[in-house]
């Protein structure tokens, strides 16, 4: 009665469904060497992709504060970064494989195509999530990668600066994508099966897919990741603030507000393929924060007494606060209690009252709230006017002349430390430096062509006459799609099927 109930059970609908719908998505056989680990990687990034949107998931929910100063939130953090690493060698390795086999030979040239398009999408989306991070390299990194962004034509739409913005490309826009042309990906894996060699000087033999293999090695690979994030934490610096550097170097915060006043600053002036910093920073980081300090405080409207003047008085104004912030002591500025009842310049007057509200927080929350479709733009283009940012990065060793991104806050002193940095962009760099376009106006746009043209080279690559037959020069082919060992085959017995059977 007993194994009836149980035979019941094991060959219910519901079990036969499920096992039907999993035989149809496995591959069963395939050349005898695809059982190696070179043909285990696409399911090895499969692994990492659902360990990055599991992490990712608990990340997102929990929020910032508790991935920056929560044991566990630290923890998974550093599991996230290890993933990506990990993710990333595995993509590039794969791509190594198919590029040495000429695995995008008709009919799977599409096959490559997906492959490359997700390979793209994960350079956009890491960079993107460093920029969430909640420390200094989202800071950094942030700005750099909207200088890149705005080379190629794209700031309009892309702003690494607006939190929301990237919150939204990383955490839904990207990964959806991504999954749909893993799905596309595999559907057409499925279909062609493992590639069979080019030459015909290969042998190979039809054997049974081992499964089992598979997943001990995604098993190793996840305990992996996990030892490594629990050893090897994922960096942390803290954020710049502005309240910060306005107690340190009140002087460079006023000096700073009157550029922004005088429209000189960086942000005011910047100059690239597109400037989407179209905002008035007069406007936003002098006038609307005074004006949101007098609704809840009495005070003479300095602002009304500087529209009224004429234009040579107000360029007089200024003159006189641009000289008198740079011969002010760094203690003094903003700190004298009858400074702003005393002067007579409206300029001078703003910048006292806005001292006092910068060294408490306040000023930058303001700038936060100013506009919420920028986010955090106004505060990081503000602290970048500071020259704030590149200092720091340069203490670090990871500004945009030491091969920026490719770096990160734990490599101290020029030492290398684990975890590793962005390597992946090790070759931007490299282009940097070959064609010095950091000392180049037009430096981010020649940059975004040339990268835009290398990553269309190589989505498109199957399609390239000659291009597409350097492969065949390589002797990387018979090294990977060797026949392996008895033992190292893995095969799985088969009553009803002739093992070892012949195709050539």
């Amino acid at each position: 009665m007993q194994d009836e109930e149980k035979n019941l059970k094991e060959y219910s609908p519901k079990t036969n469904a499920f096992k039907t719908l999993i035989d149809k998505i496995y591959i069963h056989r395939m050349p005898s060497y695809g059982n190696k680990i070179f043909f285990s990687l696409g399911f090895l990034a499969l692994t990492c992709l659902t360990v990055l949107v599991a992490t990712g998931i608990v990340l997102a929910f929990m929020g910032q504060t508790w991935w920056l100063t929560n044991p566990w939130g630290i923890y998974f953090r550093s599991v996230h970064l290890w993933t990506v690493q990990a993710f990333f060698v595995i993509l590039i390795l794969h791509i190594i494989v198919g590029f040495s086999t000429s695995g995008f030979r008709p009919p799977r040239r599409m096959v490559w195509v997906f492959g490359a398009i997700i390979f793209a999408l994960v350079l956009i989306q890491t960079e993107f999530g460093y920029g969430l991070r909640g420390d200094f390299s989202s800071q950094y990194r942030a700005v750099a990668g909207a200088d890149f962004w705005n080379g190629a034509h794209l700031g309009y739409w892309l702003n690494p600066l607006n939190y929301s913005q990237a919150f939204a490309i990383h955490v839904v826009i990207i990964p959806l994508a991504i999954l749909f042309l893993f799905v596309l990906h595999y559907i057409l894996v499925h279909t062609y099966g493992i590639s069979k060699p080019l030459r015909k000087d290969i042998p190979y033999k039809e054997v049974p897919a081992n499964h089992n293999i598979l997943f001990i090695r995604g098993g190793v690979l996840v305990v992996a990741i996990l030892v490594l994030a629990l050893f090897f934490h994922s960096p942390y610096v803290p954020a710049v603030r502005i309240a910060n550097i306005a107690n340190q170097n009140p002087t460079l915060v006023a000096t700073t507000m009157l550029q922004e006043f005088n429209h000189t600053s960086g942000t005011a002036t910047y100059f690239d393929s597109i400037d989407p910093y179209t905002f008035n920073t007069r406007s936003v980081f002098v006038v609307t924060p005074y004006k949101q300090f007098l609704i809840h405080n009495q005070n003479n409207n300095a602002w009304t007494t500087f529209v009224n003047a004429s234009p040579a008085q107000q360029k007089a104004y200024i003159q006189q606060a641009k000289s008198y912030v740079t011969a002010t002591s760094t203690n003094n500025v903003g700190t004298s209690t009858n400074a702003v009842a005393s002067t007579t310049n409206p300029v001078i007057s703003m910048i006292h009252t806005l001292m006092p509200i910068a060294k408490s927080g306040l000023y930058q929350s303001l700038l936060n709230q100013e506009n919420q479709n920028s986010n955090y733009t106004y505060t990081l283009r503000f602290l970048l006017d500071m020259n704030v940012l590149h200092d720091k990065a340069a203490s670090l060793h990871m500004d945009t002349a030491e091969y920026g991104m490719a770096k990160d806050e734990n490599e101290a002193h020029g030492i290398w430390v684990l975890p590793p940095g962005s390597w992946w962009l090790l070759p931007l760099g490299w282009s940097n430096s070959a064609f010095n376009l950091l000392e180049n106006p037009y430096g981010d746009q020649i940059a975004g062509e040339i990268l835009g043209a290398l990553l269309l080279i190589f989505i498109l690559f199957p399609y390239i006459p000659y291009l597409n037959r350097l492969p065949e020069l390589l002797p990387l082919a018979p090294i990977i799609q060797k026949e392996p060992k008895e033992k190292e085959r893995g095969e799985e017995k088969e009553p009803d099927k002739k093992e070892n059977e012949e195709i050539h």
